[in-house]
């Protein structure tokens, strides 16, 4: 089984929960992601669920590429049926998506095919890739807990060495600052060079530059790229993050990203790896 059928539910993290208001407090039209965000980060805070979801790695994988790149996972087919199913119903989109089939077609990142899914089930294209995403958080973080001891101590490439997913923030730890870029979906982190784009490898420091809010906000700006007009946000922070925080402090800070959009300055749209992983469910 993917997770037991009966077992006392541990309390809930009380600053996710303060967090999470705050969030909503101040970003009340984001309510829909927010509460797909909340059962996510509820799934992900109870790791034992997905803990035998241990990804199989593929014997011939490229030394760039991530951990997951063509890994098999094997999933309770039905306990992660139900677990999309919940989250489509939260949606009010696509509840005869099959589940196991957008969790892979998040994992691997193919929105093409998440799309097709929805298709196939007359939902809302944008609406079923979001579900996917979040659904996608606590199995993609249960991988990265697997697979934290194989993760390259030196690792320059910008795409998430586990997940192979661009990062969220660059985050400027300690008194060194050093650099650690963080990934939304696995929250891995990875330390590169300050000076280096993340999206295009661009080292001229005459192309690389930084967007600061106005407002005096000292902790945080916009890294920026004139070569391939890429931009990501960071922060300064005495400590990585925690896993819980990135994708709610992300939200936080969309005055940065509209910042940057209104600058001419895009994030990628396709992924930084593609990885063709795949993801079989198991009868319970």
């Amino acid at each position: 089984m993917l997770w037991p059928s009966a077992r006392l539910r541990r309390s809930r993290n009380v600053e996710i929960d303060e967090r999470l208001a705050q969030a909503r407090r101040e970003n009340p039209e984001a309510e829909a992601w927010l509460g797909l965000l909340e059962a996510a980060l509820d799934e992900s805070e109870d790791g034992a669920r997905w803990e035998a979801a241990v990804p199989q790695a593929a014997a011939d994988r490229p030394v760039k590429a991530p951990l997951l790149y063509r890994a098999h996972v094997t999933v309770d087919g039905r306990a992660v049926r139900k677990w999309v199913r919940r989250l489509l119903d939260m949606n009010g989109n696509g509840r005869d998506v099959d589940g196991v089939a957008l969790l892979e077609a998040a994992v691997c990142q193919d929105d093409a095919r998440s799309d097709a899914l929805a298709a196939s089930a007359g939902a809302d294209p944008h609406a079923v890739r979001v579900v996917g995403q979040m659904a996608a958080v606590p199995l993609l973080r249960a991988c990265a807990r697997s697979v934290a001891d194989q993760v390259p101590a030196t690792w320059w490439e910008g795409y998430c060495p586990v997940c192979g997913a661009w990062p969220v923030v660059a985050e400027y730890t300690g008194l060194e600052r050093k650099r650690l870029l963080r990934c939304g979906r696995c929250a891995t982190g990875w330390a590169i060079p300050l000076l280096r784009c993340v999206f295009c490898d661009e080292i001229q420091h005459d192309n690389l530059a930084y967007l600061t809010p106005e407002e005096g906000e000292q902790t945080r700006r916009v890294e920026i790229c004139r070569t391939c007009n890429g931009y990501l946000k960071g922060v300064a922070t005495v400590r990585p993050t925690a896993a819980w925080s990135i994708l709610i402090d992300d939200l936080m800070t969309v005055h940065l990203d509209v910042a940057a959009l209104e600058r001419g300055y895009r994030r990628p749209e396709r992924p930084g790896y593609a990885l063709e992983a795949r993801i079989e469910g198991r009868p319970a």
